[in-house]
């Protein structure tokens, strides 16, 4: 059985050191996001590939296709950033605003419908379940998936940001107060998503308590603090965002109040390293 699947064949919530996970080009568009306003230069990036382990061949593809996608732009030769209001760069930081995002529940759902997507085209239906599940959608019975209908979303601005991530255009999408199937809580594996918050919370702890200020910072503090970062805002920006009511009170703002200060703190520290003031 794949690790990433449940044994009633759901995807599950990966582990932390699967969402913790880099690639070349997660790598480039992590250290720009975090580098905010601050143009990186292609050594600047290619120091940042040694730190995690990557070829500078590597990252320079990575960014070369990155600049091809119009996902990073250079302001002056040699040096980048994030394109402004880059799809990824929206999704990156949701994180930001979760809490904004909810609303009492009345226990009504947004329901997608889906049978007149096809999964023989098994690219296609990746993509079209994971924006489903990007927004807390989770499949109820085969072709029918819902979630609680609590976030301050209008139908309309639900259904384009849906439609940004990847869902099939012929997905019926509806709002409903009542349903013949209820869904249960155990179908968002919410238990193991609180237990993921409560470790990536304690690591991120451990890693401040590390690097108290003028901590002369090393290579393997500076990958640390990166790929526990990574896997706060992953968790964080693929949390469904459940009712506290069903699932119990989560430690999901508890991870948004420390972030901030970590990814300061980490930035500080990835700067220092590089010798980038």
């Amino acid at each position: 059985m794949k690790d990433d699947v449940t044994p009633q064949g759901r995807p599950s919530i990966p582990s932390l050191t699967k969402l913790a996970e880099l690639t070349p080009r997660t790598l480039v568009l992590d250290m720009l996001a975090v580098a905010a306003d601050t143009a990186l230069t292609s050594v600047a990036l290619a120091q940042g590939g040694d730190i995690m382990g990557f070829k500078a061949g590597a990252i320079r593809v990575a960014v070369s296709r990155l600049s091809t996608q119009s996902a990073i732009i250079s302001p002056q030769r040699g040096s980048w950033q994030l394109a402004e209001n880059a799809p990824w760069a929206r999704e990156q930081g949701r994180w930001q605003g979760l809490s904004e995002l909810l609303c009492p529940w009345r226990e009504d759902w947004w329901v997608a419908v889906t049978h007149q997507v096809s999964r023989s085209n098994r690219s296609g239906w990746r993509e079209h379940e994971r924006a489903l599940r990007q927004r807390g959608f989770a499949e109820v019975q085969r072709d029918l998936f819902a979630r609680p209908a609590n976030l301050s979303l209008a139908f309309s601005a639900l259904r384009q940001e849906l439609r940004a991530l990847g869902m099939a255009p012929q997905t019926v999408l509806l709002r409903a107060d009542q349903l013949s199937v209820t869904p249960r809580p155990g179908l968002w594996d919410f238990r193991r998503r609180h237990t993921l918050l409560e470790k990536v919370r304690d690591e991120m702890c451990r890693l401040l308590d590390q690097a108290p200020a003028g901590t002369a910072p090393d290579k393997v503090l500076c990958a640390r603090f990166l790929r526990v970062g990574r896997a706060a805002t992953k968790i964080l920006n693929t949390d469904p965002l459940l009712p506290e009511e069903w699932t119990g009170p989560s430690p999901r703002g508890e991870v948004i109040r420390l972030l901030p200060h970590f990814i300061s703190t980490g930035r500080t520290l990835w700067f220092r390293y590089m010798g980038i003031e």
